[in-house]
């Protein structure tokens, strides 16, 4: 019995080996002529598909390009902005030197015209009590 069932197994099996499969093949018959035009246009499709990949990927790297100078071209403002503000502040800081020093001046002036009146009336003072301890 156990022999029937292997040769049985055996046999059915060799037989789903040795099956061919069936293909189904469609052919389109067409005159050389126009065959070869559509092969042209399969072929200017492929270079032009490979053309349109290629300008995709150069526009990505375009916009990037762009977005990089896009952001320098905000840092550059930004820095002058900053350079600007920093000149503003120095201006500032000048004109507070250059009031302080005219004020200095007038202060100069002021004190030397006091310091001469001073020292005319001193000497006036000190001649006269000369000229009276003199004269007695």
């Amino acid at each position: 019995m156990k022999k029937i069932l292997f040769t049985t197994s055996l046999f059915l099996s060799s037989l789903s080996f040795a099956q061919k499969t069936i293909s189904i093949v469609e052919e389109v018959c067409m005159p050389s002529d126009i065959a070869k035009k559509v092969m042209m246009d399969l072929s200017r499709l492929d270079s032009t598909t490979a053309v349109l990949q290629l300008e995709k990927s150069e526009n990505q790297e375009l916009r990037k390009k762009i977005e990089l100078k896009d952001n320098i071209i905000v840092a550059l403002e930004q820095k002058n902005d900053m350079s600007q503000q920093i000149i503003n502040k120095t201006n500032e800081k000048f004109q507070i030197v250059d009031n302080i020093n005219k004020d200095l001046t007038t202060e100069v002036k002021r004190l030397r015209r006091k310091n001469t009146i001073i020292e005319i009336v001193s000497g006036v003072l000190i001649s006269g009590l000369t000229y009276g301890l003199i004269t007695k």
